[in-house]
């Protein structure tokens, strides 16, 4: 029941954060950044959870293939670079949430994320705007690492009371 719910959810918010910046380009950068990106990094965490065993790599790249073609039908620049920034971001998390222990679920989440956000902080600005300022990427992966922190422990809470 948690795997549709969190494929959708992770569908709307990337295609949010998509159209804003198709909308508003950079200026929508430190929102996304706070509330829609972290929520993204939420979710995919609690996907590969639910997936570890289970095809996760197709299914991930699925998921950000679907993600990109309906952001897409807003800004093909965004949505290509959006999907670059994932994928770079996914290998990152994916990467150090398989090498941290299971039973640290807290940490295990925020500090793949964290290294997730430095990634995709620096991949989307270069690729969507052919530019980098080094003062907005570092805002952006700090921004996404509190959100990222927050998110995280909401829904180990709302989990734990379930």
């Amino acid at each position: 029941m948690i795997v549709p719910i969190c494929v959708a959810l992770y569908l709307i918010a990337i295609i949010a954060a998509n159209g804003l910046v198709a909308a508003f380009g950079q200026i929508a950068l430190p929102i996304t950044a706070t509330l829609l990106i972290p929520f993204d990094l939420i979710t995919r965490d609690v996907l590969h959870n639910e997936w570890e065993d289970d095809c996760l790599w197709p299914k991930m790249l699925g998921l950000i293939a679907a993600g990109t073609a309906l952001s897409a039908l807003m800004s093909p620049v965004v949505a290509l670079a959006s999907a670059c920034a994932f994928a770079a971001a996914g290998i990152t998390n994916a990467i150090i949430y398989v090498a941290m222990p299971q039973k640290l679920c807290w940490l295990r989440m925020n500090v793949s994320n964290a290294f997730a956000a430095v990634v995709d902080s620096i991949v989307f600005p270069a690729l969507a705007f052919d530019s980098l300022d080094i003062k907005l990427c570092a805002l952006q992966a700090l921004c996404k690492m509190l959100g990222g922190c927050l998110f995280t422990s909401l829904f180990l809470w709302s989990a734990k009371r379930a």
